[in-house]
């Protein structure tokens, strides 16, 4: 008895069927074999290898999805799925426990495993900031002293939504940090740093513009200087001067030179920023054209504040020198004879001889 054409072409489309399932399994094989062997090889590397070290900090009451975030941010884990499905595998999510961690290489993901279950430390921590650190130091000190990494804490700084729930409109919170000193329970985090710190600033600010509100006024009507402004001015004050009878005075002649439509040419400026906070002054710095906060490029207040000020310079920035005096200087000069002063002068002549005498002859 002979086939019919329609049975030929149906069994001929089985065995194509067939093989094709056959060379699809055979690829998920392949494909699974890859994928274990990646995973294997995954489990098997390093966390940190010999020499490197990491401080990694996990807020109470951080779910592990987040865990696994962090950890990924923190360039502890480089492949977040597998760490997720490792750690579920061993139970680690129940298990991690919350602190700052200083971790060092070399160090396995076992060894890690021990760390999240152990827990991190939990004494008090003291944060100490002076006076005119920006925030670029303050992250600096954050991650020496092991509450949190530098990274996060100047994430947190720079983080649009608590900008604007703290109704400040600008790029982070540079000059609303009250520097002071700070007591920090281990793990906490880095917006709950920035968050208190501005608080603190918060406080003291309420303050200042309950005693000065006729000067507030009297500089958004003289130069038109809205509260963000005050802040930048006496940012600038600060870096310029640790020596408090000194304040009122520079407050005066960066005022003074407004007035004159001079540009107020403050060095701290020309070194504000994350690539140059470190450097000391220098002519490529605060003569570059792109630099938008040298104050020896752009005219009248740079854009934002070039360091967290005290109490004493946010006031000097509202009360400046009425020394009839004072009124005249249009420049000043570090003395460099170590008693941390300035040298004040009228016109640009009797300023280039305080150079002359204060910095070049000690060179």
């Amino acid at each position: 008895m002979t086939r019919s054409k329609t049975e030929e072409l149906l069994e001929g489309r089985g065995r194509v069927v067939a093989s094709l399932l056959a060379v699809t399994l055979l690829l998920g094989v392949i494909g699974a074999a890859g994928l274990y062997l990646h995973y294997s090889a995954y489990v098997n590397m390093p966390v940190l290898r010999e020499g490197e070290s990491r401080t990694l900090v996990i807020p109470a009451n951080t779910a592990w999805p987040q865990v696994v975030t962090i950890l990924e941010e923190s360039r502890l884990v480089k492949r977040p799925s597998y760490f997720d499905y490792w750690g579920k595998k061993r139970g680690l999510p129940a298990a991690v426990r919350a602190g700052t961690f200083q971790l060092a290489g070399p160090m396995t993901l076992e060894d890690l495993e021990a760390e999240l279950r152990r827990g991190g430390l939990a004494k008090d921590v003291l944060l100490q900031v002076p006076e005119g650190f920006t925030i670029f130091h303050i992250a600096d000190r954050l991650e020496q002293i092991g509450l949190v990494s530098r990274e996060d804490f100047l994430r947190a700084a720079r983080d649009e939504e608590m900008l604007a729930a703290a109704g400040i409109e600008a790029d982070s919170f540079e000059g609303y940090l009250f520097p002071d000193s700070y007591r920090f329970k281990q793990g906490t985090s880095a917006r709950a740093i920035v968050e208190k710190m501005h608080a603190q600033w918060k406080a003291m600010w309420e303050g200042i513009k309950s005693r000065h509100a006729d000067r507030l006024a009297w500089l958004a009507e003289q130069y038109d200087f809205s509260e963000h402004e005050v802040v930048i001015l006496a940012s600038l004050i600060e870096r310029e001067t640790s020596v408090n009878d000194e304040r009122t005075l520079i407050s005066r002649v960066f005022l003074n030179r407004l007035d004159k439509n001079m540009r107020l040419q403050t060095d701290p400026t020309c070194v504000y920023g994350e690539e140059t906070y470190r450097e000391i002054p220098h002519p490529r710095y605060c003569r570059d054209p792109l630099n938008r906060y040298s104050t020896y490029v752009i005219y009248g207040l740079p854009p934002g504040p070039i360091a967290n000020p005290g109490l004493a310079s946010l006031e000097a920035a509202l009360l400046p020198s009425e020394a009839p005096e004072a009124k005249e200087y249009l420049f000043f000069v570090a003395r460099r004879d170590g008693t941390r002063r300035h040298h004040f002068t009228k016109t640009f002549g009797e300023h280039n001889k305080a150079v002359n005498k204060y910095l070049k002859q000690g060179k």
